[in-house]
């Protein structure tokens, strides 16, 4: 009895604007047409690759178990960066991109990379290759092949997991009363995800803190815990857990990271107010 094809979960920096993602689900769909594609966003910053990574990382656990993951944010493409095919440690997940970290958290997640190959055999790739678009002529064919069937051997030669390029997750920096932290990302409602998750602000000694004072950009200001964003007067800060598990500061009714001014990469603290 043949098994249903695989469905392929997309991620990538195209945005919808142009016909990039398009084409790719129009190759996806002509080598494995009965797969379903599921599109997890094409709005990662262009060229962000450890943006796209933490999407992947915290969406690993909600994506169907047998999915092939396609993840394309690829700043280096047309240079020597290989283009890769894993399949994880624990959970036997396929995931296809380039090898610039963007896959490493997520599969990090997955207890690591069992098996790599660097994709290359020439009856998958989509000639001729272009220079700029591998999305289209060597990731999204690849990631249908899988879906199809194919095995992971037979995408190209095999690669030692250990050479693979791995980005590290942010983690928060501990002191008594201080938590040095840094901008993961923020949303399209302007909340502002930190690294720093609740146990950290317990070993601080700020779990029982119900107003701290949060310093980033050269600027203080005063946020209160809370538990969603109800629990924040109207146009008051406030510092809860998001739906990861990671501190985020919001602003109820307004953009936190605008009104802070604040962007992914600055670095921030939380305190005791003075």
């Amino acid at each position: 009895m043949q098994r249903d094809p695989r469905p392929i979960v997309f991620l990538s920096d195209y945005g919808t604007d142009d016909e990039f993602v398009g084409i790719c689900h129009a190759v996806i769909a002509s080598i494995s047409p009965r797969s379903p594609v599921i599109h997890l966003t094409h709005a990662v910053t262009p060229q962000d690759v450890l943006a796209g990574a933490l999407i992947l990382h915290r969406s690993l656990r909600f994506l169907p178990a047998e999915a092939v993951v396609l993840g394309v944010v690829d700043p280096g493409v047309g240079t020597p960066r290989r283009p890769l095919a894993v399949e994880t440690a624990r959970g036997g997940r396929a995931m296809v991109g380039p090898d610039n970290g963007l896959l490493s958290l997520a599969w990090a997640e997955d207890g690591g990379v069992a098996h790599a190959v660097e994709i290359s055999s020439p009856s998958v790739l989509l000639q001729p290759v272009s220079w700029t678009f591998h999305g289209r002529d060597i990731f999204a064919p690849a990631a249908a092949h899988l879906a199809a069937g194919m095995l992971l051997e037979q995408l190209g030669r095999p690669v030692n997991p250990e050479s693979l390029v791995a980005l590290e997750l942010p983690r928060a920096g501990l002191g008594e009363g201080l938590v040095d932290a840094e901008v993961l990302g923020v949303d399209r409602f302007g909340n502002v995800q930190l690294s720093a998750r609740d146990e950290d602000l317990a070993e601080a000694g700020l779990a029982s803190v119900e107003r701290l004072e949060l310093s980033g950009r050269g600027r203080s200001t005063r946020v209160r815990r809370a538990r969603t964003f109800g629990d924040v007067t109207e146009g008051e800060f406030g510092l809860i857990l998001d739906s990861s598990g990671w501190v985020a500061i919001v602003l109820n009714r307004g953009n936190a990271a605008e009104a802070l001014g604040l962007f992914p990469g600055d670095p921030v603290s939380l305190s005791r107010p003075g």
